[in-house]
């Protein structure tokens, strides 16, 4: 009898050994016992066989008599395993459909599906999507292999697929979100070399198709493309990989790059600089920029803002203000520069405590006094004050002396926004819609003639690392997106109009990437150093830091929770080694850890 190592989906990283009367290939499913049950599991190469302590279990079945996965699938799911510390087991269970992984029958692959040649790298970006798209198309119209077309939003996936002429769609396929039996249909029907185009969102970017030899990953610099939920990964880093296994080409686009491609493309954005034209930055520090006293203490609604959006609705047009909910609450922050006070361990912004009278870190929970002026420029703190939407709608009523009709509020995450079709029937002549930053989603249909961001700076107050780079993209988002935009106006109400982070909306996106790239270096975030948060179970926090001491790699422990620690590493075999005991299945009464994992 020979011993098998079988990965099953679970938490845990430890492969399974079970007995089999002939070895059996990597890749293929067996059908084995586990616990009380039986589950699906995928042969791996074991490290080596030793005597077996106790009494091992028998295969149960052979599901595959070959490997079912295509070649840079299967390495890719190893690759995905190491790298965002992930058992192969889950891998699995993130990245393929779950029939997969249930005892489902596969036809057997008649070739292997091997590397057809090096991968490369490219770029697309440019402002106007429909100059993007078309020159998706002309990619599309040009690659005889198979290509991926993927998009972080539902929406711009079916736009670009109702774009393909008729005779790419004749072999491709425009990949379901929700339905898994068609998503199953149409993954063994890319698998067997049926599909040569596909196009998609999140769901389709492992779709396992023949001849593989393009992958174009749309707006790669959305937070879409980052999981929200554990296993914790980006698809972007994920594709690329799977690129360079299947020896295709990868194409980056959208309207601005992320910190990596930036560094790595070299090039600096051409756009119209007429933009300068249509942005009007309001300086919230002046006070004859409020309407009525009241606003001053509450809602920030100035006159340029009121004036825009009368003039929008007066041609029958829409006009959007986009307020963060999150807003400022718990937020501390210069009321003269509108700087937040940096964390002295990580960089990250610190918030205001009101009942201790303290600030902390939600980065790594660093803890300190608030101090008695602004670091940056002297000046005093001011404790922020959260405007609700609610708030805001009340007030632009007010001022702006129209119907309630006309007025649309859509401020809870559960918010049911109606189609655009209902909005345009309902509504023919337009209104204004208040909202936080989901509906710049509906730019593409509704062609906004006004977009009003009542307090910028908030965005780039937000806790996280890269806050200043997701108030950039979604602020230079409103500006380009959907219909209608070389004519928009964007009013940006600010404590530093147009400077700072800001200059890049009227200069282009490369002078902000120049300043973000030289703060990044300096603090040592990523991409120039990686980070992780690990959030172990209780009691197992000791055994973890002792053990990165040992091996001299940075961290730090949570000031708030005993059970978080944040590292900086590039060692990243040495803290796989590390948390690999974590990650055994003798602990499943216990937990396992959770890592996420930050790359740029």
């Amino acid at each position: 009898m020979e011993i098998i190592a079988v990965s099953v989906p679970g938490p845990w990283w430890t492969r399974l050994s079970y007995l089999h009367d002939t070895i059996l290939e990597p890749g293929v499913r067996v059908l084995v016992p586990l616990g009380r049950g039986v589950r699906v599991g995928i042969v791996v190469t074991a490290d080596g066989t030793e005597a077996p302590s106790v009494k091992l279990k028998p295969i149960l079945e052979v599901l595959d008599s070959r490997p079912p996965l295509p070649a840079d699938i299967a390495k890719t799911l190893n690759w995905f395993a190491e790298t965002w510390f992930v058992g192969m087991g889950l891998a699995a269970k993130t990245l393929l459909p779950s029939k997969f992984l249930e005892k489902e029958s596969l036809t057997t692959l008649t070739e292997k599906n091997v590397s057809h040649g090096g991968s490369s790298v490219s770029y697309i970006y440019e402002t106007c999507d429909s100059r993007r798209f078309e020159r998706y198309l002309d990619l599309a119209r040009s690659f005889s292999g198979g290509a991926l077309f993927l998009f972080p939003e539902v929406s711009a996936a079916k736009r670009f697929w109702r774009l393909l002429p008729e005779e790419s769609k004749s072999d491709g396929a425009l990949w379901p979100v929700t339905n898994p039996l068609k998503q199953w249909k149409l993954w063994q029907e890319a698998r067997e070399g049926s599909l040569k185009l596909i196009v998609g969102s999140q769901a389709a970017a492992f779709a396992p198709m023949k001849g593989l030899s393009l992958i174009v990953v749309d707006d790669e610099n959305s937070r879409g493309w980052r999981t929200q939920k554990h296993p914790y990964f980006h698809y972007r880093s994920l594709l690329a990989a799977r690129a360079k296994f299947a020896g295709a080409e990868l194409l980056l686009g959208g309207r601005m790059p992320s910190s990596k491609a930036y560094m790595q493309c070299g090039a600096e954005n051409t756009f119209d600089k007429s933009v300068q034209k249509r942005l009007i930055f309001v300086d919230l520090h002046d006070s004859s920029s409020f309407d009525v006293d009241a606003v001053k203490d509450s809602v920030m609604i100035s006159r340029p803002l009121i004036r825009e959006t009368k003039d929008c609705l007066k041609k029958g047009e829409w006009a959007f203000w986009l307020l963060d909910r999150k807003g400022y609450a718990g937020e501390i922050y210069c009321n003269d520069c509108g700087l937040p006070v940096r964390c002295p361990k990580c960089g990250g912004v610190m918030r205001w405590e009101g009942r201790e009278n303290r600030m902390s870190c939600l980065s790594c929970s660093c803890i300190m006094p608030v101090p008695g002026q602004c670091p940056s420029c002297g000046g005093p703190f001011l404790e922020g004050i959260r405007p609700g939407l609610e708030a805001l709608s009340s007030k632009a009523r007010h001022l702006l002396g129209c119907a309630p009709s006309d007025i649309l509020l859509f401020q809870n995450d559960g918010d049911k926004i109606p189609p655009c079709k209902t909005l345009l029937k309902e509504h023919p002549q337009g209104g204004l819609i208040l909202g936080t930053r989901k509906i710049l989603a509906m730019t593409d249909e509704l062609s906004p003639s006004m977009i009003g961001w009542i307090d910028s700076d908030s965005e780039a107050r937000q806790t996280e690392y890269d806050a200043k780079v997701r108030a950039f993209a979604l602020i230079w988002e409103s500006i380009w997106r959907g219909g209608n935009s070389e004519q928009r106006k964007v009013v940006i109400q600010s404590r530093r109009p147009g400077r700072g982070w800001q200059m890049g909306l009227s200069c282009g996106w490369g002078i902000f990437w120049k300043n973000e790239i030289r703060e990044r270096r300096d603090w040592e975030l990523p991409p120039f150093m990686p980070m992780l948060k690990i959030t172990m179970p209780a009691g197992m926090s000791k055994t973890l830091t002792a053990r990165l001491e040992e091996e001299c790699i940075t961290f730090w422990e949570s000031e708030e929770s005993a059970d978080e620690i944040w590292v900086r590493t590039k060692k990243f075999s040495t803290l796989y080694k590390i948390l690999a005991p974590f990650f055994h299945i003798k602990n499943v009464r216990n937990g396992f850890p959770t890592v996420l994992l930050f790359l740029d």
